[in-house]
């Protein structure tokens, strides 16, 4: 059935990862009469195949496959991110009844599993038996090996109802799979993606994992989804419901139309991660912000240098603010939604601040509490051009950058000032080089060897008192007072 594509592995599960190991202990387990386990499968909904699919494997298809693999020899399946042919030989010593991985070697008469396995008749295998010389006990046990896997030992299934709504199935995967994932939207788009046109989604995988910035292939998805509907990504309220209205969409798309959708998301997302690597982006806080920027390019073309920059303060705000952490799906298509209207990167912070409140006063309160956002902080240094404290004075980007704490922690705390160590007024971003090199130097005595235009640039205050490690409190004090102003000057004309 599974070769016929009668049972199909969604999208949602993880590749084949089972080590040949694995599967060679699958096979004495099976010979040794113990159980393996339940496979459970969902029976599809006439109105959600495309196909011949009757269900899909929901649990057990590391099991599956390697029960393909003990019977045949080989399996197709997911592995590092390609469909491959996996191919392994299971040789069974039926003197010592041991399965093994190795070739026997002169002497040693082993059977191959997957050649004995695939013999219809008793009458043909006793003649192989005869044939190959074996002794009367190492009969008995081959015959019993073939017995076993051709007719005695049954693999239990539970098959779930159609009835199930796909909502309820996420909640089944992550009870049965307690190391999995919550099955998400996305994940059933690809599956209904994949089976209505094969190789859209391993398309999209292989895109991923070649962009050199991470970005989960499901994000891709919502942005083929955008695109092929002219910008929504929630298409109904509940997930089955969306299934079946993207099966729809997809069957009235012709191939060419698919594929030319799929062009225009990888050069757009390209394009997206282009923009941010201008600006020394090279981490995704939020990967979520990839189909808006996309779309966005799709919608406007070209962008001049001030939207690029107007776009990389949404990218931040976005970021800072959680924009998609919740009703993902509701927010993704509002912004599309003022996207596809004619909008512009303006109209998108305005959704932000319509759901947040005065942006400026919300980053400024975070600020006077001390708390730190690496994203921001970056944005900020980011906006005045700043560059580490030591020669060759390279420029911060987010790639060659870490956290350095201005005053020491060890420093700060012998001196009481423990709950100073993290605020955000003691923290800046230098290139770990420098950062281990100054890690346990006071200020008063390094930040006298740099540069004054790139202390102005980190927001280090110029009165020299306050970088003695007495006044550490009042320097934080200050340099907050500094970024807020920069804080001002980020959110200038948004």
């Amino acid at each position: 059935m599974l070769k016929k594509g009668e049972i199909y592995i969604p999208e949602f599960q993880r590749e084949f990862v089972w080590s040949n190991n694995q599967v060679r202990d699958l096979a004495e387990s099976i010979y040794k009469g113990y159980p393996i386990g339940l496979l459970i499968f969902y029976e599809v909904p006439e109105e959600l195949r495309f196909k011949k699919e009757f269900y899909w494997v929901l649990d057990g298809q590391q099991r599956l496959l390697s029960l393909v693999l003990i019977m045949e020899g080989q399996v197709q399946a997911i592995i590092g991110g390609q469909e491959k042919t996996k191919r392994l030989d299971i040789w069974f010593d039926p003197v010592n009844e041991r399965f093994e991985l190795r070739r026997p070697r002169e002497g040693e008469n082993w059977v191959k599993l997957s050649e004995i396995l695939q013999i219809q008749k008793r009458a043909d295998l006793e003649r192989l038996l005869r044939e190959r010389g074996f002794g009367p006990d190492e009969k008995d046990r081959v015959s019993t090996l073939w017995s076993v896997f051709r007719n005695d030992y049954n693999v239990p299934v539970h098959v779930l109802s159609k009835n199930v709504d796909l909502d309820d199935l996420g909640n089944i995967f992550v009870r049965v799979n307690f190391a999995g994932t919550r099955v998400r939207g996305a994940d059933v788009y690809s599956t209904m993606i994949a089976i209505a046109h094969q190789g859209t989604v391993k398309e999209l995988r292989d895109f991923c994992a070649r962009l050199g910035i991470t970005v989960d292939y499901g994000v891709l998805i919502r942005a083929f989804v955008a695109f092929l509907t002219d910008g929504k990504v929630k298409l109904a309220s509940r997930v089955f419901d969306q299934a079946k209205r993207l099966k729809e969409i997809l069957r009235e798309k012709g191939e060419e139309e698919v594929k030319n959708v799929i062009k225009e998301v990888k050069d757009c997302t390209s394009r997206s991660i282009e923009i941010l690597r201008k600006f020394g982006v090279n981490r995704l806080p939020a990967e979520s912000v990839i189909p808006v920027m996309a779309y966005y390019l799709h919608k406007r073309g070209t962008l001049s240098p001030e939207e690029e920059e107007g776009l990389f303060k949404w990218f931040i705000l976005a970021s800072f603010f959680g924009r998609y952490s919740a009703s993902t799906e509701t927010r993704l298509n509002e912004d599309l939604e003022t996207i596809r209207n004619g909008g512009n990167y303006r109209n998108l912070i305005e959704n932000i601040r319509r759901d947040e409140g005065d942006l400026k006063e919300r980053i400024i309160a975070r600020i006077d509490e001390g708390e730190y956002d690496p994203l921001l902080l970056y944005a900020l240094l980011k906006q005045s051009n700043a560059r580490d404290f030591l020669p060759p004075y390279e420029s911060i980007t987010q790639a060659n950058s870490t956290v350095h704490h201005i005053f020491p922690r060890k420093h700060l705390t012998e001196l009481g000032y423990a709950e100073l160590v993290d605020d955000i007024g003691n923290l800046t971003l230098l290139t770990h080089r420098s950062n281990l090199e100054l890690s346990d130097e006071l200020p008063e005595n390094y930040l006298r060897r740099v540069p004054p235009e790139i202390l102005k640039a980190h927001y280090i205050p110029g009165d020299r008192k306050l970088w003695n490690l007495d006044n550490a409190g009042e320097f934080i004090k200050r340099r907050k007072e500094i970024l807020k102003e920069a804080i001002k000057q980020f959110l200038l004309n948004i």
